[in-house]
C-alpha cells in the first residue's frame, strides 16, 4: 500500500479480516514514516469535536500521523456525520484517517457523509467468506502459516468452527505452533489435536461469559494465560461477541430482533441460546461500557496508553470478563 488515500472507510462483519487489513496497513505506514498511529472507538461520550480540533492541530506539525476511528454500530449519528464531512473538507497534510464500520447497509451508502468520503478517499469493503468457500480459505490460511493439511481436514475445521474465521485461524495457529516443520498433517492428527484443545479455548471463554458463569470463565482465562495465550487474541474474541450483542440489543429494543438479524450478525442457531441469556441480563449501557474497556485494552496492547501496573492488560481483561458475566471485578 504505497499510495495512501487521506481517508479510508473500512467495512466488514469479520473481525479477523479487519484485523489483518489494519495490521498490514499499519506495517506499510510505518515503512513510510508514520510513527503516530492511534485508535479511537466511537461509543457513548465520544466527542467528535475533539477529533476535529485535533485534525486542525495536526496540520501544524510535520510528522506523519494516522487516526483509526472504530464505529461499532455503523452509525456515526448526526454529529459524527457532520464531523466526517467537515474533516473531508479540510484534510490535514501527511495524515490518514481510517473509519472502521460493520458491513455497510443501503442507508449508509446513500448518506451524504459516505458519498463525501468516497469523493476524497477510498471505501474498502471486506467481503465475508461464505461457508461453501471456507474450506478453501482454511487451506490458503494454513499455507500462509507453513502448515500442510488436506481437504478433509480443512472441511473438518470449517465445520468445527461453524464459519467463524477467527476461530478457524486460532485453530490453525495452534496447529502450526505444535507441529511446525512436520510435513503434511493427517486428518487423524488434526482431529485429535482439536479435540484436546476444545476444553479451553477462546470460544469456551466466550460461551462462559455469555452464560454468565464467572468461575468457569476465570478458570478458562487462567488456563489460557498459563498456556501462553496473548491478551490480543482473547480481546478480539470478546470484542467481536460484545459488538454482536450490542447489535442484537438495539434490534431487541426497537422490536426488530428476528431471524434475519441473527443471520446478519453471523450467529448460528447453536449459539443463539447463549446470546439470549446474555441479552436477558445485560442492558445496552453495560454492553457499551464493556466495549469501552475493550478499546482501553486495545490501546494498552498497542502501547498507545500507559499501563498502570505490571500485567495491567490481564487485570483489565479479568475485570472485563467479570462484568460480562454479571459480577463486579472486586467480587471475583
Amino acid at each position: 500500500m504505497q499510495n495512501l488515500s487521506p481517508v479510508y472507510l473500512l467495512s466488514s462483519d469479520e473481525p479477523l479480516l479487519v484485523r489483518d487489513w489494519l495490521d498490514e496497513t499499519r506495517q506499510s505506514m510505518k515503512q513510510q514514516g508514520f510513527e503516530d498511529i492511534q485508535t479511537y472507538s466511537v461509543d457513548t461520550g465520544f466527542d467528535w469535536n475533539e477529533l476535529l480540533y485535533e485534525s486542525d492541530a495536526l496540520s501544524l506539525f510535520a510528522d506523519k500521523k494516522c487516526r483509526i476511528i472504530r464505529i461499532p454500530n455503523g452509525k456515526p449519528g448526526q454529529q459524527g456525520a457532520k464531523a466526517m464531512q467537515a474533516l473531508c473538507e479540510n484534510l490535514p497534510p501527511d495524515t490518514v484517517f481510517i473509519f472502521v464500520l460493520p458491513r455497510l447497509d443501503r442507508s449508509i451508502k446513500n448518506s451524504a457523509w459516505f458519498k463525501r468520503v468516497q469523493q476524497v478517499g477510498e471505501s474498502v469493503e471486506l467481503q465475508p467468506v461464505y461457508l461453501n468457500r471456507l474450506p478453501d480459505w482454511i487451506l490458503q490460511r494454513a499455507s500462509q502459516k507453513s502448515l500442510s493439511i488436506d481437504a478433509q481436514s480443512a472441511a473438518f475445521l470449517a465445520e468445527r468452527t461453524e464459519g467463524n474465521l477467527l476461530a478457524a485461524d486460532q485453530e490453525l495457529e495452534k496447529l502450526s505452533i505444535r507441529f511446525n516443520g512436520q510435513g503434511q498433517l493427517s486428518f487423524e492428527v488434526i482431529e485429535q489435536s482439536v479435540a484436546q484443545s476444545a476444553r479451553y479455548n477462546n470460544f469456551a471463554l466466550v460461551d462462559a461469559c455469555l452464560a454468565g458463569k464467572t468461575r468457569r470463565a476465570l478458570r478458562i482465562l487462567n488456563s489460557l494465560a498459563a498456556e501462553g495465550y496473548g491478551t490480543n487474541s482473547l480481546l478480539w474474541a470478546l470484542q467481536s461477541t460484545l459488538e454482536k450483542l450490542a447489535g442484537l440489543k438495539r434490534a431487541q429494543m426497537s422490536g426488530q430482533l428476528g431471524q434475519q438479524q441473527w443471520q446478519k450478525l453471523g450467529i448460528w442457531s447453536s449459539s443463539q441460546g447463549l446470546y439470549q441469556r446474555a441479552l436477558s441480563r445485560m442492558g445496552l449501557d453495560q454492553i457499551e461500557r464493556l466495549l469501552q474497556s475493550c478499546a482501553t485494552l486495545d490501546r494498552i496492547g498497542k502501547g498507545q496508553q500507559d499501563a498502570v501496573c505490571v500485567d495491567a492488560d490481564w487485570l483489565q481483561i479479568k475485570s472485563l470478563i467479570c462484568e460480562f458475566c454479571g459480577i463486579p471485578a472486586m467480587q471475583a
